[in-house]
């Protein structure tokens, strides 16, 4: 098969996060099982026109804030050099209606979350109510479009907005579990916790500084390291001047991988405090190296951390119960072996060969059979 993804990144783009990842892992898997796969997507300041990435031939193109109205026509570009056999929106923003403008090829569309009220807090008032109507025009401009997704939150997100249930197929991101995997020469600092991923206002990580505080106060001592970027970086470093924090709270930037899996395998606890999430990447990563998590009780995160059994979840964007929950994890070292013992166990089901083998036949049997 010829495939043909539209994605707002790719996976060298500053901001590229856990949907670039996926298409990563995706779609280099189809690359390497005889398919190929061209990435349409967006500039960014130093990129090239085009890059093969894994394999996959990537055109960027598009402009950052118009890509979804340049889509028709870019395509047509694409489809001047190759032929293409479908057309895969793999959307985690703004939609591109791939089948309105292209009914006669096959299409598919990929949905990793939907932002909801949240995008009020990204973006301002008139961008966020554009974004906001054209999620929920979504069922329509999809219609009977096979439709993918990475957790049962977002899928029942979904049919609310007038998806057909019956179109839509779960298939949860994965992770690398022989490079995501404890080690035990590296010990458990008592009193480090992490967060790793962007930095935006809607990750919530102002309340994980507040949560951090609030034990401190209590007697204990608590160190939080903070792995990632954003535009909420600045906010978020005040907050810390502001609270006196300076000693508690370290920023680290961005990270890569190893440095990421590092920080997973010394910390007594990852923490997750985002108010909605699509399926919660980073949750999986640092249960599969052997570390309890705990989490904000919201679409998505709860998908990916089963309570009680490989972490916390504590109630939505409440401080009092992240704190209670923070310090059950801190002084109960019984509980804490049991969720870092079933968090590995629980993050060895998710395989990137498996949910690549789950992709293939969901462009097969429902996209291409179109």
């Amino acid at each position: 098969m010829n495939v043909l993804v539209l994605n707002w990144r790719d996976m060298k783009h500053p901001e590229a996060g856990g949907a670039e990842v996926h298409f990563q892992q995706i779609f280099s898997r189809f690359v390497a099982n005889g398919h190929s796969v061209f990435l349409l997507t967006t500039r960014f300041p130093g990129s090239r026109s085009q890059d093969i990435q894994d394999g996959i031939i990537v055109y960027r193109w598009a402009h950052t804030y118009t890509f979804n109205w340049e889509v028709p026509f870019l395509v047509r570009r694409v489809m001047k050099m190759h032929a293409i056999d479908c057309i895969v929106d793999d959307v985690n923003k703004i939609p591109f209606f791939s089948p309105r403008w292209f009914p006669h090829i096959p299409c598919g569309v990929i949905f990793h979350h939907l932002f909801g009220a949240t995008i009020f807090s990204l973006a301002a008032y008139p961008l966020a109510l554009y974004v906001l109507l054209l999620e929920k025009l979504g069922a329509i401009g999809y219609g009977h479009t096979p439709c993918c997704t990475v957790s049962q939150s977002t899928a029942h997100e979904l049919v609310g907005l007038g998806f057909h249930k019956e179109r839509i197929r779960i298939i949860e991101n994965s992770v690398d579990t022989e490079r995501y995997s404890p080690d035990k020469k590296i010990a458990k600092d008592p009193s480090l916790i992490v967060y790793a991923g962007r930095l935006k206002k809607y990750k919530n990580v102002s309340l994980l500084i507040d949560a951090v505080k609030k034990v401190n106060e209590s007697g204990r001592v608590l160190s939080l390291a903070i792995a990632g970027t954003g535009d909420d970086e600045n906010n978020l470093k005040a907050q810390v001047r502001r609270l006196g924090m300076e000693k508690s709270v370290e920023f680290f930037g961005f990270v890569d991988e190893e440095a990421k899996i590092g920080l997973y395998r010394k910390a007594i606890a990852f923490v997750n405090p985002s108010k909605k999430e699509g399926w919660g990447i980073t949750n999986i990563e640092a249960a599969a190296c052997g570390t309890a998590v705990v989490a904000n009780n919201v679409a998505g995160l709860r998908d990916s951390v089963k309570h009680n059994e490989t972490g916390l979840l504590f109630h939505e964007n409440d401080l009092d119960d992240f704190v209670r929950c923070l310090c059950m994890v801190l002084d109960n070292k019984e509980m804490r072996g049991v969720f870092e013992e079933n968090g590995r166990k629980w993050a060895m089901g998710f395989s990137w060969d498996e949910s690549y083998k789950k992709m293939e036949q969901w462009i097969r049997d429902d996209v291409c059979a179109k």
